[in-house]
């Protein structure tokens, strides 16, 4: 189906989903906002704010701002490029890689994180295992201190052994719960 709509596999997935959730087949939406396009008035004031100041559309966007205009910074971009103010930079047209930990092995490498959703709610750590994406151990506390860090951690190792696995990797954010702010501590071990 993706193939002959020429559309992705995941869109296909989510019309079947909606589908087997509605019962409705899925319409396209016609009221959608229609395309727009830049007037000669605003090539105009492009033009001239350019020759006068020579800038990429980032900083043209905010020069023209300042004087007044409101022309988004992706047409300004677009209207640059068209004209050949602009070169575009193979580097930045790349995807980018995400920075992911998925590990092959577990054990390899254990996440551990704080989080407190409001100010009303407890703060809360979880050691995740990064292979597995299994929650090895967590709590609840009202403060998030290295002594909670230091027994939530011993916790997941125990339960690692359980499961007649190592953890020889830790990572977690550079917060005073794990971290040391004088100069001579290092870390928690």
């Amino acid at each position: 189906m993706a193939e002959i709509y020429d559309i992705t596999r995941r869109r296909v997935q989510q019309l079947v989903e909606w589908y087997k959730k509605t019962g409705e087949v899925p319409k396209l939406k016609k009221n959608r906002r229609p395309r727009t396009y830049l007037t000669k008035e605003e090539k105009k004031i492009i033009d001239e704010a350019w020759n006068e100041t020579k800038r990429g559309a980032r900083l043209l966007y905010h020069e023209l701002r300042i004087r007044g205009y409101k022309i988004p910074h992706n047409k300004i971009h677009a209207y640059l490029k068209q004209t050949g103010r602009t070169i575009p930079n193979p580097r930045k047209q790349k995807k980018r890689k995400r920075c992911r930990y998925e590990r092959e092995h577990s054990g390899s490498l254990l996440h551990g994180d704080w989080h407190r959703t409001t100010e009303n709610h407890p703060y809360a750590i979880v050691w995740l295992d990064d292979a597995s994406r299994k929650i090895l151990s967590g709590g609840e506390y009202n403060k998030a201190t290295a002594e909670h860090s230091i027994e939530t951690f011993r916790n997941a190792q125990l339960e690692a052994l359980g499961y007649n696995v190592e953890i020889r990797e830790v990572n977690t954010d550079r917060g005073t719960q794990f971290f040391s702010n004088k100069k001579e501590g290092t870390s928690i071990r």
